[in-house]
């Protein structure tokens, strides 16, 4: 029974310098592919947060939890405060705090959702540059061709060129000063 052998593969030019590391072996995914679990879960969790449908179902858990914890006590509380002078947000400035969390979350959202999309920039400039470089390898490889070709060509014009010059040389010196 023949045995077929698999077409061995190049070696790179240079080393891998990941060669070496047990994590890097196959997979899918970053160095080499193999995820702990709680990254997988950490990339999931970051995936999920970075849509918009997250920030539009937050922001609505948000806005219930407010109006079911005392929002028309609070107002009450503030319209009190600012008749009496004591301003809208009495100390612990619950309210501020409250702003500062909203804006601290948003911030995060739109910030995960900003990277999703520029990772999927990346990647597409990382393949329209894959392809401008194969198509700026055929290009010199094709130029390399020609140019094979013309020196060919040159090379065999010279030959031509010098057989007539040694026939011209021949005619017009035969019966003179050789």
């Amino acid at each position: 029974m023949p045995t077929t052998q698999a077409p061995a593969q190049p070696e790179p030019a240079t080393p891998d310098p990941l060669r070496h590391h047990t994590h890097y072996k196959g997979g899918k995914g970053g160095a080499g592919g193999r995820h702990s679990f709680m990254e997988r879960f950490a990339e999931a969790v970051a995936s999920g947060m970075g849509t918009v449908a997250f920030l539009v179902v937050s922001s609505a858990v948000i806005i219930g939890w407010i109006l079911a914890n005392h929002v028309v006590h609070f107002l009450r509380t503030s319209w009190t405060g600012l008749l009496n002078g004591q301003g809208f947000d009495p100390a612990p400035f619950i309210l501020l705090n409250l702003i500062f969390s909203a804006v601290a979350f948003y911030t995060g959202a739109l910030v995960i959702i900003a990277q999703k999309a520029q990772t999927t920039t990346d990647r597409a400039n990382e393949e329209a540059a894959a392809r401008h470089r194969d198509e700026l390898s055929k290009f010199q490889t094709d130029l390399l061709q020609r140019n094979t070709e013309l020196t060919e060509q040159i090379h065999t014009l010279a030959e031509k060129l010098r057989g007539l010059t040694e026939q011209v040389h021949a005619a017009t010196c035969k019966g003179g000063l050789d």
